[in-house]
């Protein structure tokens, strides 16, 4: 009689587990944070990551190849679409397997174009969500890709909550094949679509790593000039950064990058212009300039006129580099990323060799 009655409420038991639905109905709450087992993806190294922005497989092996010390790489190959599996783009199995024999990992960026409608259109559909994160889930496993790099910008506050239950949908749907999920925000700024659209708390609970870009201090449409990131302003981002998301999941976005300003000085008006580190550097040395020190930036800088207007660069070198670098271990961060590979300065390339 034991054995009878001992069998028949195991099988009262498998029943009644076997009955709940076997998707979720709708997301979790926002307070579950996230247990990863991996959260150290590099182990006791810090993360050294670049982007593979502009150019193809061949460029890109090529700019990697010049910046050994990169252990994680992130070309640009994926974007939000609002048909068929919600993912445009394709993956070059030659780059994987070149960055797997170099002994990188790879973490493809996922845009979403900083389209606000689309973006809407999918996040908050959790039909397309499911089969966005599938599409992904599919696509990295099929390739042996070992992470991903989201960068949603431009986002509309009202789907504040919508990304959190994407980056958790996706985190849970990677974390069986150990892929790592890491999610780009920008530094905190009064704008709702540009900063305010991330709740940065619950999202660092949710993804691996949190990746702070933090440059456009002073950006294109601003109308005033100034430096692309200074370094009072990165480390006030940082620490802004730090009361929502631990410091161990924070990777600090850096620019290989900056901008010239040209202002007209017959009318004011102001244009500027997009410059890499390199062709910075070569402008300075083909026309003489002398660098000069801007206390407040914490960085260097050159400011002369010609033809009729007065050209301002706030220089991204060695200098600022070393001083970001130094953020990132005195907060202990968990590495840091590069916009973009390519653009920087040869000279840059030993500071990065130091850093590990």
């Amino acid at each position: 009689m034991k054995s009878r009655s001992l069998l028949l409420y195991l099988l009262i038991v498998v029943l009644l587990t076997s009955c709940g639905p076997s998707i979720q109905s709708k997301p979790k709450e926002l307070s579950q944070p996230n247990q990863k087992s991996h959260m150290n993806v590099m182990g006791t190294k810090r993360i050294v990551m670049g982007w593979n922005a502009f150019g193809n497989t061949d460029t890109f092996i090529k700019q990697n190849s010049n910046s050994p010390n990169l252990n994680v790489v992130s070309p640009r190959w994926f974007t939000l679409a609002n048909k068929d599996r919600m993912l445009s783009g394709t993956v070059d199995p030659r780059y994987v397997e070149w960055a797997h024999k170099a002994g990188k990992q790879v973490w493809p960026l996922f845009g979403n174009k900083f389209d606000t409608a689309l973006t809407n259109s999918v996040l908050s559909d959790i039909e397309k969500r499911e089969s966005l994160v599938e599409t992904i889930r599919q696509t990295l496993v099929q390739y042996k890709i070992d992470g991903i790099n989201v960068d949603f910008q431009n986002m509309d506050i009202k789907n504040r909550k919508h990304f959190v239950y994407f980056i958790r949908e996706l985190e849970k749907a990677l974390d069986r094949h150990d892929i790592v999920v890491s999610v780009d925000v920008t530094r905190h700024n009064p704008d709702p679509f540009w900063s305010g659209s991330y709740d940065r708390r619950n999202l660092g609970k949710a993804a691996d790593y949190i990746v702070l870009m933090a440059y456009e201090e002073y950006y294109r449409s601003g109308g005033k000039a100034g430096p692309v990131a200074s370094i009072p302003w990165v480390k006030e981002g940082i620490t802004l950064l730090m009361k929502e998301v631990p410091a161990k999941k924070i990777i600090l976005a850096v620019p290989f990058f900056t901008r010239e300003w040209v202002t007209n000085l017959d009318n004011k008006s102001m244009t500027n212009y997009d410059r890499t580190m390199e062709a910075v550097e070569i402008q300075i040395a083909q026309k003489g300039l002398s660098k000069k020190w801007d206390k407040k930036a914490e960085q260097r800088f050159v400011d002369y006129v010609e033809n009729g207007a007065r050209h301002q660069i706030w220089i991204e070198d060695e200098k600022s580099m070393e001083k970001r670098l130094n953020l990132v271990k005195k907060y202990k961060l968990a590495g840091i990323s590069a916009w973009a590979i390519g653009q920087e300065s040869p000279n840059l390339r030993a500071e990065f060799k130091r850093f590990r």
